[in-house]
């Protein structure tokens, strides 16, 4: 591995392991005092904390968390390969090991102890949700993986043939429904509790995704026309964004058009269809959303 290669590879890490700290800030200081499921693996150490605290003090939140990314890497490795393993392993250990360290130096009550009555699970949810949106997109955007629960629905992905993202959706929503349940004495189902953590996985869903696939959302114009160039111009002046020109022929009618396409910001994309219309009435233009963006776009 040359130096640079090193480099490249520290820095990524480095973004993982930031973005695993903030979700194990999450956990500890909002997500488990507040006992706010939503869902992957530390929704599940959550679940089961009254029965496996029964084993003694010493069994904590941490160490479950330990127990269950090693079975669940170990089972990774014998289904996903070895070079899944060389990548969930980091992960896998180290966000329990930032748990560890926090049950031994910090209250768990730190910032929630003020809150009042009222606002505590509000401030909890919010808190939560950011903080693990934030570490679960570091880490993603950083092709990295946060260990527990990915592995199972990679596993699920690849040998159930349903999608990946899909899997994701179904156990975190598996997890956070079970999570109203309590058999803990007698039979009962917290409704409120479910909601929150209903709230929560949506919000780290949206806030992971905005990180992953960019900020902004982003339009992408496709405009049919035999003035390509007069239109090419209009957006040069008007949005200084590039452009790119494709040869087409109609389906119908069989004549030679051009299509140009432009990928803007949205409130750019409101301007360009009027400006489109003065150059060439006739000409078909589609607008669509574009949610990942890959390079600089500006000069397409």
């Amino acid at each position: 591995m040359s130096k640079v290669e090193f480099k490249q590879k520290a820095v990524q890490y480095g973004y993982i392991a930031l973005g695993v700290v903030l979700l194990d800030i999450a956990f500890y200081f909002f997500i488990e005092p507040s006992k706010i499921v939503m869902g992957g693996m530390m929704g599940l150490s959550i679940i089961l904390e009254p029965y496996y605290s029964q084993l003694g003090a010493w069994f904590t939140s941490s160490i479950f968390l330990w127990i269950a990314n090693v079975i669940v890497l170990i089972i990774g490795g014998l289904m996903l390969g070895k070079d899944f393993f060389i990548k969930t392993i980091f992960a896998s250990l180290f966000s329990p090991l930032v748990v560890f360290i926090f049950e031994r130096t910090c209250q768990a009550d730190y910032f929630l102890a003020n809150v009042s009555a009222g606002g505590y699970y509000i401030v909890a949810l919010i808190c939560g949700a950011v903080l693990s949106g934030l570490g679960l997109g570091v880490a993603l955007k950083n092709n990295g993986s946060t260990g527990g629960l990915d592995v199972i629905q990679k596993i699920m992905s690849k040998y159930l043939h349903i999608p990946y993202s899909k899997t994701m959706y179904l156990t975190d929503w598996v997890i956070v429904f079970i999570s109203g349940f309590s058999f803990i004495g007698s039979f009962s189902f917290n409704l409120e509790i479910t909601i929150y953590g209903i709230f929560g996985v949506l919000a780290v869903s949206l806030i992971t995704d905005n990180i992953v696939l960019n900020a902004r959302p982003r339009r992408t114009a496709y405009i049919i026309t035999t003035k390509a160039e007069e239109i090419k111009q209009v957006i040069f002046d008007t949005i200084s964004r590039g452009v790119t020109l494709c040869d087409v022929k109609g389906g119908y009618t069989g004549a030679d058009k051009v299509m140009v396409i432009c990928t803007m910001e949205k409130n750019e994309a409101y301007r360009i269809t009027e400006l489109i219309s003065n150059v060439d009435p006739e000409a078909f233009c589609f607008v669509t959303s574009t949610r990942e963006i890959v390079g600089e776009y500006e000069g397409l």
